[in-house]
């Protein structure tokens, strides 16, 4: 297929390529109270500046073409809006600052990184995702389309995906522009890289005893409200929120098939099964929606395992049940066995529409290079294998199995003949072919199956029609109830598709309050919420479940450490005898102060890191607290000569953690400061979109 014919046929894979967000900053830190605004074209502000109604959904729109493209079809309209307008607000906040820095991109410098002798490397990369030798060839297809022959409908398709291009081509541009005007001031000097290499130059060998926190009861060890009180007056810059947390606790139902169904789908599948037998061809299913039907041509070595396992030992006209998985069965039926040539080694010349194919197919068959011919070949490939059995080279299969070595020619079958010359170099020994119908059939839930879900849990939230019962009554009823947050710029329940309703829901409700029932736009679950509690100051409070449970473990650690630590302090004079003393095993690790982690310690342990870099061998240090134990430990080698000083080396990890690399990781951050994001963006939009 030439390269002309793969964008004619793909326009909307183009699109979904260039398409693809260039998302450059992630900003997480966002400040959104859900303030009404006062006009109604506005789904989103920030720092004062209006994300238009319009365009959003315009850039939504361009989103889910290009997701279903990808082959993404059950996507969720919130999710994308969601993303969408993340995007909008990002480029906000960006070129706002490129403004004030009075930054820009000229068409010059637009158009050389688009279309000039050296594109930028995105361009190049967007291009040749899809085999397009060229920018010029995508711009061609979207502007000059009577050149390629490409209709209107499809030109205006191709000018969204170079218009995408050149948006996030301009963003890319401009970022860089931005990111340039720091680096030199961010970037490590002798004494940083020194730094580094002084951290990481030093490898201390110890030996150690550690006793784990598990190793004691935690009712052994309360904590009072009061303590968690006193904790949370230190600690709660940790706990700031920037907008109004809805605690909900949901039960999601799974629509599945039940028994009977699934009985019912077996008695389906056994009588089609006996009828594949008797009758020719897939005559026994044809007609029936239920059963959807593939029809594979492939040697034995490229059929998918569970098929090779099936058809190799299988008659031809016999059919079996090959899977069932995911409540879908699948049958194989062998429909013939030949032997053929299932592929070539081919050579192919795209050539230029403008230029006499017969002269040019001479030059080469007499000894002429295609790179030798470059004004008239556009395009070539040499030395490709193509399989024969694929579905596309089905009208080309004939002409190719049997076409002269050696000699370039002008197919006349298929659609390669758009501007393509081929030689067959070679074609490998014939093989077994193997001709299956491969035949799916998927277990839906019925429409009785689906009423009995929904009437036992309309029953349940009926019966059980407060927050408490709701999560109290759920185990015994067969639910299982999960937690989540819903704030004002929330469009789902915990990432569930279809689920905007419900979050909607959160937001006006009552505290204690349970919902209906949801049910997504898929018929896959229903959904039921309760609101359990709401956070609207500037933190969360130490009442909240995930507060409280960080500050009571960590005073419980305190009170344990403590504990450990006047247990055993003064028992021994080796690690070994605190080992002893201990009832634990001694062991040794090695410890770098430049390192995150520590082999064989269960998670980042500062204390401990700390303690061994200020330590003197052989010095019996402990014991000391760390997250989740005491620890004792002796300095028993220091090894300072395993690496020298390399500058470059030194000064890239310096970047990496605290310099340009890290400046370019912070900046959404640094960018967004204290400045608002307003969104109402549920105002836009019913529950079920």
């Amino acid at each position: 297929m030439s390269t002309l014919e793969q964008i004619r046929q793909r326009p909307i894979l183009i699109i979904s390529i260039l398409g693809l967000a260039l998302l450059l900053f992630i900003l997480t830190a966002v400040d959104r109270p859900g303030e009404l605004f006062t006009d109604n074209h506005t789904v989103a502000k920030v720092d004062g500046e209006k994300i238009d109604y319009m365009e959003f959904q315009k850039r939504v729109e361009q989103q889910q073409e290009q997701l279903q493209g990808r082959g993404y079809t059950n996507v969720d309209a919130a999710q994308v809006q969601e993303y969408v307008l993340q995007q909008m607000l990002n480029e906000t906040l960006l070129h706002k600052e490129f403004e004030r820095l009075g930054l820009q991109v000229t068409d010059k410098e637009l158009s050389e990184a688009m279309l000039g002798a050296t594109p930028h490397p995105y361009v190049t990369q967007m291009v040749q995702a899809y085999n397009l030798p060229s920018a010029q060839m995508l711009y061609d297809a979207a502007y000059n389309p009577t050149k390629n022959g490409i209709d209107p409908q499809q030109a205006q398709q191709f000018q969204v995906a170079w218009n995408s291009l050149e948006r996030d081509t301009e963003q890319m541009l401009l970022s860089q522009k931005f990111l340039h005007l720091f680096q030199g001031t961010l970037n490590a000097n002798k004494l940083d890289a020194k730094a580094v290499f002084e951290d990481n130059a030093t490898t201390s060998t110890i030996a150690y005893a550690r006793k784990d926190f598990t190793s004691l009861k935690e009712e052994d060890f309360p904590v009072s409200a009061e303590e968690i009180k006193e904790l949370y007056k230190t600690e709660k810059n940790r706990f700031r929120i920037s907008e109004p947390q809805y605690l909900v606790n949901y039960i999601a139902v799974d629509i599945v098939p039940s028994t009977d169904d699934l009985n019912a789908a077996q008695k389906e599948v056994e009588d089609a099964m006996m009828g594949l037998r008797l009758n020719p061809g897939t005559d026994a299913v044809s007609g029936n929606s239920k059963f959807y039907v593939n029809r594979v041509s492939a040697t034995a070595a490229t059929l998918a395992p569970a098929l090779r396992k099936a058809v190799t030992g299988m008659a031809v006209d016999s059919a079996a049940v090959v899977a069932f998985v995911d409540n879908q069965y699948t049958i194989a039926k062998l429909l013939d066995v030949t032997t053929a040539v299932d592929s070539v080694l081919m050579d192919v010349a795209f050539i230029d529409e403008n230029v006499d194919a017969d002269s040019i197919i001479g030059l080469l068959n007499t000894g002429a290079k295609a790179g030798e011919l470059a004004n008239a070949i556009v395009q070539h490939q040499d030395s490709v294998w193509f399989s024969l059995l694929a579905p596309g080279m089905a009208p080309m299969k004939e002409e190719l199995a049997t076409a002269e070595t050696g000699t370039y020619f002008k197919p006349t079958t298929g659609n390669a003949q758009n501007g393509a010359v081929l030689r067959v170099r070679s074609r490998k020994a014939p093989v077994q072919v193997y001709d299956v119908a491969e035949i799916t059939y998927d277990v839906i839930p019925s429409s009785a199956t689906i009423n009995k879900l929904n009437s036992d849990l309309r029953n349940y939230i009926t019966t059980n029609n407060t927050a408490d019962k709701f999560i109290a009554e759920a185990n015994k009823a067969g639910y299982q109830v999960l937690p989540a947050t819903v704030t004002p710029s929330s469009l789902t329940v915990n990432g569930l598709s279809d689920s905007r309703g419900a979050a909607k829901w959160a937001l006006s409700a009552k505290k204690g309050a349970v919902s209906g029932i949801y049910s997504d736009d898929r018929d896959s679950r229903l959904l039921a919420v309760a609101l359990n509690d709401m956070y609207e100051g500037d933190y969360e409070p130490a009442s909240s479940e995930r507060v409280n449970s960080y500050l009571t473990r960590k005073i419980r650690n305190r009170k344990m450490a403590d504990k450990l630590i006047a247990d055993y302090q003064g028992k021994g004079k080796s690690v070994a005898e605190y080992a002893a003393a201990m009832g634990v095993k001694a062991d040794t690790t090695q410890v770098t102060f430049g390192q995150a982690y520590v082999r064989n310690f269960p998670m980042y342990e500062s204390n401990l890191i700390a303690n061994v870099a200020v330590a003197k061998q052989g010095q019996l240090t402990g014991p000391i607290a760390l997250n989740s134990s005491v620890v004792v430990f002796d300095v028993t080698k220091v090894d300072n000569t395993g690496r020298t000083f390399d500058f470059e080396n030194d000064a890239m990890v310096f970047n990496q953690r605290e310099g340009a690399a890290s400046f370019e990781r912070t900046l959404p951050a640094i960018l967004l400061g204290n400045k608002k994001i307003e969104n109402r963006i549920q105002n836009f939009y019913s529950d079920r979109q």
